[in-house]
């Protein structure tokens, strides 16, 4: 992977994360509508799936990082 597409990875985690804040801010306080399970379950696993992405993506740019450091 080159660090390019890291970064590109770790900017879509962050936007997935505010856009499944966004939706639940929306249904709330938008349309006045109450907490059903679509919130919840929008915001577990985005938060979820981003976060595991966000850990990883972190990590192999981490060793990206430190292989460059060894090469030179």
């Amino acid at each position: 992977m080159q660090k390019r597409t890291i970064r590109l990875g770790i900017f879509g985690c962050i936007a997935a994360m505010i856009a499944a804040v966004g939706y639940a801010f929306t249904r709330l306080y938008i349309m006045n509508l109450r907490v059903d399970l679509s919130i919840l379950i929008v915001n577990i696993v985005v938060f979820s799936i981003s976060a595991g992405l966000l850990v990883y993506l972190t990590r192999k740019e981490r060793d990206i990082e430190e292989e460059e450091l060894f090469r030179d």
